[in-house]
């Protein structure tokens, strides 16, 4: 009852922001081009709208469309952009007092280069080389991380680029931290394309697998990624570094509390080697960084995806993106390797992340 409750709530609550979101969306483009559109059509456009929007959510997740359930992502990037937008350029127009044709076209040129952008860099496969240094390990290792790919809404030929680019990097090892897969529509064998991949990997869950429907036997049959959960919590690699995963907020059995909360009860790590943490959500960081780990890897943030979110993302988020140091261990949050719902990024980029750890000499 509470979980319906809360699923009322939080449904009216999101519902009545988009709905005056658009309002005040079609009130500006009123301004904007100077028309006299009476506030009761404003107020049947506004419902139009969230209608439209709601057909094309459901219908597209109801039925696995994802054509439509990605286009309501558009649709409401679309008014928050035009809102924006009309508030800057009638501000930019009225010392100079621009006509309303002059500014509709303003507004659609605008609108169109943020789109034809945000296509770009979603597209966009950027290699981001960072180094690190340590007494822990006798020579160089080269790691590679990608994260958030979102197969769904991106192809399988995009994950097909992605190992290209990992092959060619040939790194030792690869971490997979999350949000690899986002559609119920997926098969194991559409993840055969990772016997392409030359290097082992590890993988963990995110919170888009624990959406989806039997996503802990994707890589069963796969001999180059093993992954990490409740039932193998980490891996010795060799002798010099050991790699922990936690898996995404599984409920414990025993005592009903979260894997993130469990964690790190039964785990004692060796302080001699150089331990590696991964973890999608960059949290827990305090906890890892006290039980003996070096470097944690993360994603899940997505650096905001699309300008202003990230606005929100950042009052979510101590670390959104980047390499932070937590105490004696190092923080990479990556921004992702992919796109979630619109398939934009404004103001960010994918990034495949290249770690060389160099023995500190």
């Amino acid at each position: 009852m509470n979980n319906i409750k809360a699923f009322i709530l939080f449904f009216g609550t999101a519902s009545f922001i988009f709905y005056l979101f658009t309002f005040f969306t079609v009130m500006m483009l009123n301004v904007l081009i100077e028309k006299r559109l009476p506030v009761k059509y404003v107020f049947g456009v506004s419902g139009i709208v969230l209608a439209v929007f709601y057909v094309l959510m459901f219908s597209g997740r109801g039925f696995h469309i994802n054509f439509l359930w990605n286009l309501s992502f558009y649709l409401a990037v679309l008014i928050m952009y035009v809102l924006f937008l009309s508030v800057i350029i009638k501000l930019i127009s009225l010392p100079f007092h621009f006509s309303p044709a002059l500014n509709f076209i303003i507004l659609t040129v605008s609108v169109i280069f943020i789109f034809v952008h945000g296509f770009y860099n979603a597209a966009k496969l950027n290699i981001k080389t960072i180094d690190i240094t340590s007494e822990k390990i006798s020579r160089p290792y080269k790691f590679v991380q990608i994260s958030d790919v979102h197969l769904g809404t991106e192809s399988l030929h995009f994950l097909e680029n992605i190992i290209a680019r990992i092959n060619d990097i040939s790194p030792d090892l690869v971490f997979i931290t999350g949000d690899l897969l986002d559609d119920d529509n997926l098969k194991p064998e559409d993840i055969k394309l990772f016997s392409k991949m030359n290097p082992p990997a590890y993988f963990i869950t995110g919170n888009h697998e624990r959406y989806l429907q039997n996503t802990d036997d994707f890589f069963k049959d796969c001999k180059v990624v093993t992954t990490l959960d409740h039932n193998r919590r980490y891996d010795v690699f060799n002798e010099e570094i050991t790699v922990y995963g936690l898996e995404w907020n599984r409920n414990n059995v025993m005592n009903k509390r979260s894997e993130q909360a469990v964690y790190f009860d039964n785990i004692e790590t060796d302080r001699k080697k150089f331990n590696i943490f991964l973890n999608h959500e960059p949290a827990l960081y305090d906890e890892a960084e006290a039980k003996g780990m070096d470097l944690m890897l993360s994603g899940h943030t997505h650096n905001g995806q699309i300008f202003p979110f990230w606005l929100f993302v950042r009052m979510r988020y101590k670390y959104m993106h980047g390499l932070y140091d937590i105490g004696n261990m190092k923080l990479y949050v990556t921004s992702g390797t992919g796109v979630w719902g619109p398939f934009m990024r404004v103001l960010t980029e994918n990034e495949i992340v290249v770690l060389n750890l160099l023995p500190l000499k």
